[in-house]
């Protein structure tokens, strides 16, 4: 999970006070001051937003002094008045401690996941135990409760960010299948997109598995259309030739130029580009992208590509005004040097053109 430290001082000294005071009214035993020194070790202050969450959940189940299911009894009335963040330290609990206990540590993610995520902290069942946790998701697939539907899908991602790898279920998507069958239609958009992004992470290693399925179902419903469209989107930037079928993007017959307004850019200002389109005849779909080969670390380029627009029946000239602006991301670092910028339309490179980036990290504003 990144560490940016707006999230991991949601985890501070007055929530950790207001922890004890919660625990001790439900668990008079439970020490006031049990986090009194926590946030001033170098442990927890140079600590990020996982490692915070784990010195919490140690730290609570070392002062209780329970066994397992008990610790459950205690702690499930309180999620509901920590929410958010910093009760991820519940089911940060149940993964470290309750491995042992499977029934009694699915009965406690099912309610912690309502007012934080479980996504994580299944993923450790999964690993051990993947028949029997998935048994429990796919009952968790058809639950009233939106926040279950979403952590059936959502923990059991082959790719789920920050989260532990699942092996085996990147190498056999078919596993987690019936799970998204049940949430295709799914009325609720917190469901649909964790299925979508649960789709795209299967399209990185088994696209054509994936567009077997999808390619029969694109059509029949109008959520099913939603989640198909997110779950190609890396696909469409790969260009691959049958997610763009599926979404008719046929080779366009259009004439395309690159205006670059800065062929030289700073470090912290913007690249601004034209893209100018004529069309030779109408186009009644038109998906355009802009790519910029980055310059990386070993000097080698690395291939970006970003969604810009989407229209239907273009037609005549179009001028299209774009900017993107030089600053690192925790996912990006920019080096100087030459860079390269396309213009992808319906799948097709049709237009190229060079530019410079001046890395002055130093002086940038």
């Amino acid at each position: 999970m990144a560490d940016y430290p707006i999230l991991k001082d949601q985890i501070s000294a007055a929530w950790l006070t207001q922890l004890a005071a919660l625990l001790h009214q439900q668990h008079p035993a439970f020490p006031l001051d049990a986090f009194a020194n926590l946030p001033h070790q170098p442990d927890f202050i140079d600590a990020g937003l996982k490692q915070r969450i784990k010195l919490v959940s140690d730290q609570v189940w070392q002062q209780l002094q329970l066994d397992f299911a008990s610790a459950m009894q205690l702690l499930m009335p309180l999620s509901p008045q920590l929410k958010g963040l910093p009760a991820l330290c519940l089911p940060q609990l149940v993964q470290d401690y309750g491995m042992q206990h499977p029934a009694q540590a699915m009965q406690a993610l099912a309610v912690f996941t309502r007012d934080s995520t479980a996504e994580f902290a299944i993923r450790p069942f999964l690993q051990a135990e993947p028949q029997a946790t998935l048994q429990q998701l796919l009952l968790w697939s058809q639950h009233p409760d939106e926040h279950l539907r979403r952590l059936a899908s959502e923990g059991s991602r082959p790719r789920l960010p920050w989260g532990q790898a699942l092996p085996l279920f990147k190498r056999e998507p078919w596993h987690t299948w019936p799970i998204l069958q049940n949430l295709l239609q799914d009325p609720s958009l917190y469901v649909r997109r964790s299925v979508a992004n649960h789709c795209n992470d299967i399209s990185k290693d088994h696209p054509d598995w994936l567009l077997d399925r999808l390619e029969s179902l694109y059509g029949t419903h109008p959520h099913t259309d939603w989640i198909i469209k997110h779950a190609l989107r890396d696909l469409l930037k790969k260009r691959h030739p049958r997610a763009l079928a599926l979404f008719n993007l046929a080779p366009l017959a259009v004439n395309a130029q690159i205006e670059l307004l800065t062929p030289t850019v700073a470090y912290g200002n913007t690249l601004q580009f034209v893209a100018q389109l004529t069309f030779v005849e109408p186009a009644p779909q038109l998906r355009l992208e802009f790519a910029i080969d980055f310059v990386g670390a070993n000097g080698q380029w690395r291939h970006k590509v970003f969604q810009w627009l989407k229209r239907r029946d273009a037609q005549g000239t179009l001028r299209l005004p774009k900017q993107y602006r030089f600053v690192d991301l925790t996912t990006r670092t920019h080096y100087a040097g030459v860079h390269r910028l396309s213009l992808i339309v319906n799948g097709q490179l049709v237009s190229s053109a060079e530019f410079t980036l001046i890395n002055d990290k130093a002086t940038a504003g």
